[in-house]
């Protein structure tokens, strides 16, 4: 999904920075995911499921997909 997310916002080509491992507790270092998912954190699409986590593998509702969407493409 951050992949979807931030490509779709900053075009196909898009490659986040290098994660630094210091915004989700759950989210280790060398993860596939790692630098794209702290890279929603600092765009401002998501922030976390709570507690310092973002919960990669909880499955996302419909209502969050939403929300991530509007976010991502500054929908009113």
């Amino acid at each position: 999904m951050s992949i979807f997310l931030l490509r779709g916002k900053f075009g196909s080509a898009y490659t986040p920075p290098t994660a630094t491992g210091t915004i989700f507790s759950d989210v280790p270092l060398g993860s596939f995911a790692d630098a794209w998912i702290e890279q929603l954190a600092i765009t401002g699409i998501t922030t976390g499921c709570g507690n310092g986590n973002y919960c990669p593998d909880a499955p996302v509702t419909r209502a969050e997909m939403a929300v991530f969407l509007v976010k991502t493409f500054n929908l009113p």
